[in-house]
């Protein structure tokens, strides 16, 4: 899908594809977390799988960003994207997914469930971790003060970037190998199931693909006009991607979460959350850095941005391990994003 927007678009032409492009893409990704639950119904696949299809697909466009920001030289948007989408992850995807929980208690998780969620959200601070010491060892950065890395430097960052898609593939094998409760015990039933709506296999993955072929569609869209966006506005090209982009191509992440947990599978959501940080770090960071590395430029990502990712993920573990995913937690969250934004607009006014 090719677009492109006019530097000389008019900015109200150009608000309102942004809006319609949100709309198909929020839509898309509803109808893709459905037919998705549909078919992990169908083919009795456990919470994990489910979750990290769901990951897998709702992140497509942020991972694809990120590689082609990254393999067209700017390395600061591309990383920006990714640690952008990570943080909107955990503050504001979980904190709206503890709100949006059935209850009063918030996101609540048997102890098998929580003992799953937490190897989940273990690998996803090992590899969250490995990235960021990847990104420290770019040429330019405070550990690696020369334009031209010495050879040392690009060892310990090939062999960081190495772990990292080591300890993705362990993560996947991981799901791919927890044995899971029974289909009657381990799913909950929806609204609309199987049993009262029978759909074909075939069918169930043909809609699948659709709804991600439409989300991704959607959110090129949405990319593009939020470019043109920022740009009108005159913002930073890093603030952009660490901001605006990330939020963009994270919204369907913020469907599938809110639709899993007031479906009941509140296990499903944090464990989605925790994975779709695995995946966006290891394609969109590890992997395009592994073939493409420039200069880093923004140091804010490592200072500031990267710190923040490892706290809120330590966080919420703690939280998890003390059954605090409650309300007070959700919004805890939301506020801790709103001043990580206002931080990086008070510094780059200045």
């Amino acid at each position: 899908m090719s677009v492109v927007l006019s530097p000389a678009s008019p900015l109200l032409l150009v608000l309102a594809i942004f809006l319609v492009s949100l709309l198909v893409v929020l839509s898309a990704a509803a109808w893709f977390t459905r037919r998705l639950e549909a078919l992990c119904d169908r083919l009795d696949l456990s919470a994990g799988m489910l979750s990290m299809l769901s990951a897998l697909g709702a992140n497509i466009p942020n991972y694809v960003a990120s590689i082609v920001a990254i393999a067209g030289g700017q390395l600061d948007v591309g990383i920006g994207i990714i640690i952008g989408s990570n943080i909107y992850n955990l503050a504001i995807v979980l904190g709206i997914s503890a709100l949006a929980a059935p209850g009063s208690n918030g996101i609540s998780l048997q102890l098998k469930e929580k003992h799953d969620v937490l190897i989940i959200a273990y690998y996803a601070i090992a590899i969250t971790l490995t990235t960021q010491v990847a990104i420290w060892l770019l040429p330019r950065t405070p550990f690696v003060q020369f334009t031209d890395a010495p050879l040392w430097s690009l060892i310990a960052l090939f062999l960081a970037l190495i772990l990292t898609i080591i300890l993705f593939s362990s993560f996947i094998l991981h799901i791919v190998r927890r044995p899971h409760p029974s289909h009657a015990g381990s799913i909950v039933k929806q609204e609309v199931t199987l049993q009262t709506a029978p759909a074909s296999l075939k069918r169930l993955i043909v809609e699948v693909l659709l709804a991600l072929a439409v989300a991704l569609g959607g959110v090129i869209l949405l990319v593009k006009s939020g470019e043109q966006l920022t740009a009108d506005v005159h913002m930073p090209a890093v603030l952009a991607g660490l901001l605006v982009l990330a939020v963009a191509t994270s919204l369907p992440n913020t469907v599938v979460a809110v639709i899993l947990v007031r479906t009941g599978r509140m296990a499903a959501c944090v464990e989605e959350i925790f994975s779709s940080n695995s995946i966006n770090a290891t394609l969109g960071i590890a992997l395009p850095l592994l073939l493409w590395h420039t200069l880093l430029q923004d140091h804010l990502l490592l200072v500031l941005d990267g710190p923040f990712i490892l706290l809120l993920t330590l966080g919420m573990i703690v939280c998890i391990r003390i059954d605090r995913l409650n309300r007070i937690t959700g919004i805890f969250l939301l506020l801790s994003y709103a001043v990580w934004v206002g931080l990086h607009l008070l510094i780059h006014a200045k």
